[in-house]
């Protein structure tokens, strides 16, 4: 799985003053008038002085970029491993024949895929691809290989219906803060968990309960 040669960036400090304007307002209404009291934003508004609002599909339109790179990523790497998976899946309902279907349920047959993504990242932050340095990324991102090669393996084996499961990109790069080891994460979303349950980082993905009580 190579690692992609451009990755989704959200425009976090253009999302930051839409989510200014909205924290600011007392209304929906406001918002859609353009009638919130707040200065200082990179966007300028779009209303008058000191004041500011949006329509809010334009949020959508922001975060849909990152979406669409993760599906098309999902879809590449499918490409890599059966390039017909488009055609078999309009034929027969499924992506992939039965027999290459078994091959890939082992989390074994995915070791190879593993290193290949790990060796993408070294490579893609211009650092060497040593073995010492391939086991130290890898291990850090765990959770993050863990996730995509579960995402992929559905999508191939079960045909997991991207489009149904459009927050898994953002559920990705939060994964990516466990790679240093003063970060947790508490979430409620059993799903989210379910996808890293194999992972080496698990203990630091916890329920509400469990942070809780480990305070």
């Amino acid at each position: 799985m190579p690692f992609p040669t451009q990755l989704p960036r959200l425009p976090t400090k253009l999302l930051a003053d839409y989510m200014t304007v909205a924290r600011r307002s007392s209304s929906r209404e406001e918002i859609l008038a353009r009638n919130v009291l707040v200065k200082g934003l990179l966007t300028r508004g779009g209303g008058q002085a000191g004041r500011a609002g949006f329509n809010p599909s334009v949020i959508n339109e922001l975060v849909s970029g990152p979406k669409r790179a993760w599906q098309a990523e999902v879809h590449r790497i499918a490409s890599e491993i059966y390039p017909n998976w488009q055609e078999h899946f309009q034929e027969t309902g499924r992506r992939l024949p039965e027999e290459m279907r078994k091959k890939l349920e082992s989390r074994s047959a995915w070791d190879a895929e593993r290193t290949k993504f790990s060796e993408s990242v070294l490579r893609w932050l211009g650092a060497t691809v040593e073995p010492e340095s391939v086991t130290e990324i890898a291990t850090r991102l765990d959770a993050v290989l863990e996730f995509t090669i579960y995402v992929t393996r559905e999508f191939l084996i079960r045909n997991y219906k991207l489009e149904k499961h459009e927050s898994d990109v953002y559920d990705q790069f939060q994964l990516h803060h466990l790679s240093m080891d003063r970060f947790v994460i508490v979430t409620e979303d059993k799903d989210f968990r379910t996808r890293v349950s194999h992972s080496s980082q698990m203990e630091r993905i916890l329920s509400f309960d469990q942070f809780l009580k480990s305070l």
